[in-house]
């Protein structure tokens, strides 16, 4: 308590002891580097895994030979990578020096710079505002939400840059206390190392200094400065770049020779992803947008003018990330919300500013009371012995104190930008990747594998076992998370090799089997929507729950699917990509059951074809029982059978072409009753799409059921003329496959590390696949052959 008091005697309320600030800046620090540590290490491993892919950097350019920072071994199955290596460079030596093991010497080396930034936020508000605010300042960073968070999902270069960002803006505003050749080396230094650690961070630095440069010069009479001294800011920035030229160079030509979607805009898909769940809300840009006006009232406030050099540094600090949020309005495609980690201090420094500009109001209070209490005793009316007492304390000093530390516990544990103790377990339990039996698996493939066996995983724990396995690993990375076009059909086969054995689609609907040796998604349909760029499973089938039921001399024999045997599976496509199939056959000594999935180019609809055919003579009947599961609602109306998804709009629709089935809304359940013949067959054309969100649709129930009522009465005319296909769908899209044999094939893949026991027994059952690693939580598959 004694060291946080002190917070009174800063800025306006003087300082009685000149080392009370140092114990109380030096508290808040150790505080931070242990606050983050034991976050970190909550669960053992750090969380996130992201660290696994900083590992495999690591441990591709400290290889012997010659390093290639532009190459990894292991993240994506090995190949060209984009990773900026300054962080990674700087982790290698701390290992080499002292040996720790790397996940350790990672969480560390990451704490510690964090607690850099805090630092650098009391040196840069003490600087424009004053060391109260600086200590507040440094307080509310120590516990920032943004920064801790950061730390817990992995994004180590980016919390490097955001230390060395605000260390050079420092010293760029305490260009007149050095000479020009020392100022010249640390800021040419500290650029150099942001450009060679994180892309997006060089970005931001070069246009907030370049900005803040540009508006400095033309209002250099007003803010009263030097133009000399502002266009010192841009020679380091000149010469970091000439020092990297060589790095920098390969970088651009990597970029540009892959084609990044991150920069270009040239591949779609990670694009669409990225507009689809990345873009920031106008509830948190215009707010951020709008807050740096208080730069202006608090510099009015304490400097008694409205712009300063500071001011326009700051407030350009906040408006050129936020800018770059809406910079797919000119097609520049990034993770917008990596933006907010940059305007992250300035805005936690208006929240201080607020905090010490409530504190002194009271202070000032107290001031005058005790002008006024004194002018009260000289009067000659002297007060009781316990209000003297009271009014003793009543002084700026003790004010301040309480009421900075009311506000700042008001904010530590109410407003969302700050995190708790509590929160943040909460947060690093969300983002925990790795246990003790996920890393003793990791561990076995490292000591079991061939160095060049190609592993499969999903996306978390794939980043984990590329890089502390160092093995290359294919991770299912949704495209949003994505830079290079190489990585995209790498990181979408594996993705599906870990959902489902065969997809295809022709962008108006996509279609998943997971074929014979798992009941599941036998098949699914999946609507393909026009405001995202995920396709939304809408309704299936599943082999555990579609039954045949057959007649044979007066006796009733029943069979789920899943108790046949698999006969025969595979896909077909024509030479021209106008159509593709996917047969799935199986069958016991009475009869065979082969469905045919065929989805034509240009049709939202697909075709389901199901053939029975009897291996025995006396077969009187067969009776197939298919229970749908469905996300919609089901409308039945005569022959117009579908179901209704109100929330995402989506209609699903089914056409029975061959064989009348009866139909159970309540189950929902398709019941077919067909004859004993030697081949019988029924047919069905099945789709699910987006309809319209025109509310007007859906006023109330009756106008609701005529418009669906008119849809599905219009896709029953008009179901296979691609013709009709209506304006906004796209046209003239080839029909795509995947295929899992080909896949394995293509990729040469040596095994799959499954977490996820629901798909088990998809590689479990399927004889191409030999399981030769489990424990609680991992099953790891080698591939025997091609199927």
């Amino acid at each position: 308590m004694a060291g946080l008091k002190q917070i009174a005697e800063f800025g306006r309320p003087k300082m009685s002891k000149s080392s009370g600030k140092y114990v109380l800046l030096f508290s808040i620090l150790a505080f931070s580097f242990a606050y983050r540590l034991l976050l970190m290490h909550h669960a053992t491993f750090p969380p996130g895994a992201d660290i696994g892919l900083h590992n495999s950097v690591l441990h591709s350019i400290t290889q012997s030979g010659s390093a290639d920072f532009f190459w990894n071994f292991y993240q994506m199955g090995g190949g060209v990578s984009l990773t900026f290596p300054g962080y990674h460079i700087f982790v290698a030596f701390m290992i080499s020096m002292t040996g720790l093991p790397d996940f350790l010497a990672h969480s560390l080396v990451v704490s510690l710079f964090s607690t850099i930034t805090v630092a650098c936020s009391f040196l840069i508000t003490r600087r424009v505002w004053g060391e109260s605010t600086g200590l507040i300042v440094a307080f509310l960073v120590a516990v920032s939400r943004f920064d801790l968070e950061m730390l817990l999902w992995g994004g180590f270069p980016n919390v490097a840059t955001l230390m060395l960002m605000p260390l050079t803006f420092y010293l760029f505003l305490q260009r007149g206390r050095f000479t020009m050749v020392p100022f010249i080396l640390s800021t040419t230094l500290l650029s150099s190392a942001i450009y060679i650690t994180h892309s997006l961070s060089a970005v931001i630095f070069v246009a907030v200094t370049f900005a803040t440069v540009f508006f400095a010069l033309l209002l250099s009479r007003r803010l009263c400065i030097s133009r000399r001294s502002v266009a010192a800011w841009i020679l380091p920035l000149i010469l970091g770049a000439i020092v990297t030229i060589p790095f920098l160079l390969g970088a651009v030509t990597t970029y540009v020779k892959d084609n990044t979607g991150m920069i270009t805009g040239g591949v779609s898909d990670i694009q669409e992803a990225l507009l689809s769940t990345r873009v920031l809300p106008p509830e948190i840009v215009v707010p951020l947008f709008a807050c740096v006006v208080f730069f202006f009232l608090f510099s009015k406030e304490y400097k008694d003018k409205y712009l300063t050099l500071p001011v326009l540094l700051l407030t350009l600090w906040v408006l050129v990330p936020m800018f770059l949020t809406q910079g797919y309005l000119l097609g520049l495609y990034t993770d917008y919300n990596r933006f907010l980690y940059f305007v992250l201090m300035p805005v936690i420094m208006l929240i201080g500013m607020g905090i010490d500009h409530i504190a002194g109001f009271f202070a000032r209070i107290a001031d005058w009371y005790q002008f006024f209490k004194a002018r009260f005793v000289q009067n000659g009316r002297i007060p009781s012995k316990a209000w003297l007492r009271l009014q003793r304390r009543l002084i700026s000093r003790n004010v301040y104190t309480s009421f900075a530390l009311s506000s700042l516990l008001i904010a530590f544990l109410f407003i969302p930008i700050f995190m708790t103790p509590f929160q943040g377990v909460a947060v690093q339990s969300f983002y925990q990747v790795m246990t003790n039996p996920g890393y003793d698996a990791i561990q076995w493939a490292r000591e079991n594998t061939d160095e060049d066996s190609v592993f499969v995983s999903d996306a978390l724990y794939g980043w984990w076992l590329g890089g502390f396995a160092q093995r290359p690993t294919l991770s299912a990375v949704d495209p949003q998370y994505l830079t290079l076009s190489r990585e995209l059909a790498l990181a979408k086969n594996a993705s599906y090799l870990l959902d489902t054995d065969y997809v295809v689609g022709n962008g108006l609907i996509q279609i998943r089997e997971d074929g014979g040796y798992i009941g599941r998604h036998n098949p699914m349909f999946l609507a393909m929507l026009n405001w995202t760029y995920f396709p939304y499973p809408f309704f299936n089938f599943n082999n555990d729950e579609t039954s045949v039921s057959l007649v044979e001399s007066n006796n009733i024999k029943t069979y789920d699917l899943s108790q046949l045997s698999l006969t025969d599976m595979n896909v077909e496509i024509a030479p021209d990509r106008a159509w593709a199939s996917i047969y799935v056959c199986r069958g016991n000594s009475l009869f065979n059951y082969t469905q045919i999935i065929t989805i034509y180019k240009n049709l939202k609809f697909a075709n389901v074809s199901v053939t029975l055919e009897s291996n025995v003579k006396g077969i009187d009947s067969y009776e197939v029982h298919l229970l749908l599961q469905t996300k919609g609602d089901p409308i039945n109306n005569g022959e117009k059978v579908g179901f209704f998804d109100k929330g995402a709009k989506v209609l699903g629709q089914l056409i029975f072409t061959r064989g009348q089935p009866s139909f159970d809304e309540n189950v929902p359940e398709l019941v077919y009753s067909l004859s004993g013949e030697s081949n019988v067959r029924f047919e069905i054309w099945a789709g699910a799409f987006p309809i319209s969100d025109d509310q007007a649709n859906y006023k109330d129930q009756e106008t609701e059921d005529s418009f669906l009522d008119f849809v599905m009465l219009n896709n029953l005319a008009s179901f296979r003329q691609p013709e009709l296909v209506p304006d906004d769908w796209p046209h003239d899209l080839e029909v795509g496959i995947f295929d899992y044999g080909a896949a394995l094939t293509d990729w040469n893949v040596s095994y799959i590390a499954c977490r996820d026991s629901s798909v088990l027994k998809k590689f479990a059952s399927d004889p191409i696949f030999s399981r030769v690693f489990i424990n609680a939580e991992v099953s790891v598959f080698k591939v025997k052959s091609s199927p």
